[in-house]
């Protein structure tokens, strides 16, 4: 399960390298903003899960709206060649959005410790919910 949170963890701070709603940097902060929803709504669905398939539906939707963003991180990239160096140096009119997307993932790493995830954790549908994930992310193309 940490090994998804990297990828999540890692994905999202190369999309924040590369994203913003108005200004210069607008569609990057878009970007940002329908990240950080779609790892809320994730979140949030995962601490409310009742059962094993609630928490494979919640992986399931995250997956298909996450991986959604891919074709915007492209076109992103072609947009702004240096987006990969943003990492540790954002442009100044990103520097809040970069933060928001770092609180964000922290809490996405946190969410492998509720109580609702490690319960349901061992059961082989979450199981495999959460390695088809990791399939269908290692196989996606963010900022290239």
């Amino acid at each position: 399960m940490k090994k998804i949170a990297a990828v999540f963890t890692a994905v999202l701070v190369a999309s924040l390298v590369a994203c913003g709603s108005g200004g210069k940097y607008g569609d990057v902060k878009d970007f940002i903003k329908e990240m950080i929803a779609a790892q809320d709504e994730y979140i949030s669905s995962v601490e409310k899960a009742k059962s094993p398939d609630d928490i494979v539906k919640a992986i399931d939707k995250f997956g298909v709206r996450f991986i959604a963003l891919a074709d915007t991180s492209i076109e992103l990239k072609k947009k702004y060649p240096d987006i990969d160096k943003w990492d540790n140096n954002p442009p100044a009119e990103l520097k809040a959005d970069f933060d928001k997307v770092e609180k964000s993932s922290e809490k996405m790493e946190k969410i492998f410790m509720n109580d609702n995830v490690r319960q349901h954790m061992m059961d082989p549908k979450v199981l495999q919910a959460f390695m088809d994930l990791g399939k269908k992310l290692e196989a996606t193309k963010f900022f290239e």
